[in-house]
């Protein structure tokens, strides 16, 4: 359902992509195209390329889906003049898997705001110190990471704000986030594989064991909290407990580090299909949106984000905010819609969904994909989020085709046998968008 790779690893490539001017690239169809191909895709221009017909579109892609997505739903659109390309079964609603999180990242850009940086702080009474958590996905337990708030720089400026002359009881608050820490639909067994965390305001690592393990603890509040003494007591702190509180709201603020921005978080979340992510930053608009900072607070609250874009929201349901759960139902409508209005470009803060998606045979969850004559042509010219759950396949994203002109597509396959073959099939469909031209 994801790819496990270090935050570090993506702000390196997201570091390189620069906003990139598309001019026409002409292709002869099934040749793959020159890599690397385009790192971004910026707004679409309304006169870019040429437009294709929807009988040209069906004439390439119809067959196919008939055939393979029977049981699931196809969606292509031109997003420059809104016309419906292709469709089949794209208003019937069915589990998106991780496509959900093109919702989520429509929604924390929105709400919480893309320039956000989501803080953890260490507040102080007299005898009492509490480590607050805010809901940072990318808070890590100890060492130094450029740009990545840790444990070790909140001990630091601690041990300097208290001494190390009074004993003090150290207390945890995870009371930010409310309800429960498993979503609906999910497997009790996630956190033990290494899926996601039980989702708290305050974790570190992600809640893995161990840094480099995928296993997460059961309490990864608890978890933080006993790092954190940990790395007081090695700077001198005398902590003489540890233990769960709601910190008092008169304390007094004495150690703050702060996330990356909430643009930066959405990229990894959609390039590496990270969970975890997702399902924090659903819990904070959720908080901040309706002020529910939980599943079912995240849900409603996306569903309100996407109404005021005018994005279809027909069939929509979301137990959590990564698309774990089987209770999730989405149509293609609202998947494409969303990306569309990225596409467009007139809501400027949604732009790092662009940059987030993966990059087929490049980037994320896509970089071992379209390697086969089929789907080689799309390399580098689709861009889109993939899904991935037992019998559910999923891919909607946007593909730059043969005359420059960029379309919007999704497609969903359920009652899946085999999944590799599923997920080679939907890649060929997209590399078929990128090369046909589709104007006949």
């Amino acid at each position: 359902m994801r790819r496990q790779s270090p935050w570090a690893t993506l702000v390196i490539a997201v570091g390189c992509m620069a906003w990139l001017a598309l001019a026409p690239q002409a292709r002869a169809a099934n040749t793959p195209p020159a890599v690397p191909a385009p790192a971004v895709l910026e707004p679409a221009a309304p006169d870019a390329g040429t437009a294709p017909t929807a009988a040209g579109v069906r004439s390439a892609i119809g067959a196919r889906v008939a055939s393979d997505l029977s049981n699931g739903a196809a969606l292509v659109i031109d997003p420059a003049s809104g016309a419906v390309l292709y469709s089949s079964s794209a208003t019937k609603a069915f589990i998106p898997a991780s496509n959900a999180k093109l919702a989520t990242a429509v929604a924390a850009l929105k709400i919480l705001g893309p320039n956000t940086r989501i803080a953890t702080t260490v507040v102080a009474t007299e005898r009492d110190i509490y480590l607050v958590g805010g809901g940072d996905p990318t808070l890590a337990g100890g060492g130094r990471a450029p740009g990545i708030p840790t444990l070790t720089q909140l001990a630091d400026t601690t041990a300097k704000q208290v001494g190390t002359d009074t004993p003090l009881t150290l207390f945890y608050d995870d009371s930010f986030f409310t309800g429960p820490r498993l979503a609906p639909g999910w497997s009790p067994s996630f956190p033990t594989i290494g899926e996601v965390a039980p989702i708290t305001a305050l974790m570190v690592d992600q809640g893995r064991r161990a840094p480099t393990t995928k296993s997460r603890v059961k309490d990864p509040a608890r978890q933080a909290g006993q790092k954190f003494a940990e790395l007081l007591r090695a700077a001198g702190v005398k902590v003489t407990a540890v233990s769960a509180a709601k910190a008092p709201a008169d304390a007094t603020v004495i150690a703050k580090v702060e996330s990356p921005p909430v643009d930066r978080i959405v990229q990894v979340m959609l390039t590496e299909s990270e969970n975890t992510y997702a399902e924090m930053l659903a819990h904070l608009v959720g908080g901040a949106a309706v002020g529910k900072a939980s599943f079912a607070g995240g849900g409603e609250a996306t569903r309100g984000v996407l109404a005021a874009l005018d994005i279809d929201t027909g069939g929509y349901f979301l137990a959590d905010g990564s698309g774990l759960s089987r209770d999730d139902r989405l149509t293609a409508t609202t998947l494409a819609s969303i990306l569309a209005t990225v596409v467009r470009g007139s809501h400027p803060e949604l732009s790092s969904i662009a940059t987030g998606l993966p990059i087929a045979g490049l980037t994320g969850t896509l970089a071992d994909r379209y390697v086969l004559p089929a789907a080689q042509a799309g390399r580098g010219f689709v861009h889109a989020k993939t899904g991935t759950l037992t019998g559910v396949v999923a891919e909607s994203g946007i593909v730059l085709d043969a005359s420059g002109r960029q379309l919007v597509f999704s497609f969903i396959a359920t009652r899946v046998r085999s999944i590799d073959a599923m997920r080679r099939t939907l890649d060929g469909l997209a590399s078929t968008l990128a090369t046909c031209g589709c104007t006949s």
